[in-house]
């Protein structure tokens, strides 16, 4: 297998890379054996076969990127992980920040040269308990805004989680932070009108962008600073 070299992001570009699993289905064994034995363990932990092989893709496609970028052999990089799970390089000479995330067939990548980032994917599909999850994570403004249309009320409450999670990431906390204490607003971009208020990132400022990798899914990126140039791109199929 080959690894070309990919060109390291500047001080504010994040670049974003999709991958559509049933795609690299061929690459679990390869892969596989570049996970060390910790992500191996956690692999062979999963019940199902389709969620082991979309933790062995998503951290096998993770390596193969970030050795890209760094020019060294996917099975050579080691992370260390924060109490809220949020993975990091425990060396780089580069200092890259990175986040990932999986839905159903699809894997998110963000990597940049911004500490605070952070990415999530959803697959948009019905919830049985949809008007319990809109109080518990939409402010009373947000749920202003939600249709009254089924189709529509689901596909609007994916956006705004999309959004709030992917910030929740960046900031390292997750769903420890409450989603009610962070609010979106559409017009005339994606923003926040309130983001996290934790020591590490009072009063930062903050890039979103949201898209679809497919007609059931919306994936969204924050990154801290303002302007910061987001490209998305499609994931290199390893030769």
């Amino acid at each position: 297998m080959i690894f070309p070299v990919l060109t390291l992001p500047q001080a504010k570009e994040t670049h974003v890379w999709q991958l559509y699993l049933p795609a690299f289905q061929p690459f679990l064994s390869p892969w596989w054996e570049w996970l060390s034995t910790d992500e191996q363990e956690r692999a062979q932990r999963f019940y199902k076969a389709e969620d082991r092989d979309r933790f062995i893709l998503s951290r096998g496609g993770l390596r193969y990127l970030l050795s890209r970028y760094l020019a060294c052999h996917p099975e050579t990089l080691d992370f260390t992980y924060s109490h809220y799970g949020k993975p990091s390089l425990v060396t780089a000479t580069a200092q890259l920040a990175f986040n990932l995330a999986h839905s159903g067939a699809w894997v998110v990548y963000a990597i940049s040269r911004q500490k605070l980032v952070g990415i999530d994917v959803e697959q948009v599909q019905p919830r049985a308990y949809l008007e319990g999850l809109v109080e518990r994570c939409l402010t009373p403004v947000e749920r202003q805004t939600l249709p009254l249309n089924p189709q529509k009320r689901l596909y609007h409450f994916f956006q705004y989680w999309t959004v709030k999670e992917a910030h929740l990431k960046a900031i390292g906390l997750g769903l420890s932070y409450p989603m009610t204490a962070i609010q979106v607003e559409w017009q005339p971009s994606p923003h926040l009108s309130l983001a996290a208020q934790t020591t590490d990132c009072a009063g930062k400022r903050w890039t979103l962008q949201l898209w679809e990798p497919a007609a059931v899914a919306i994936a969204a990126v924050c990154t801290e600073q303002t302007a910061n140039q987001i490209t998305i791109n499609d994931f290199p199929i390893p030769i």
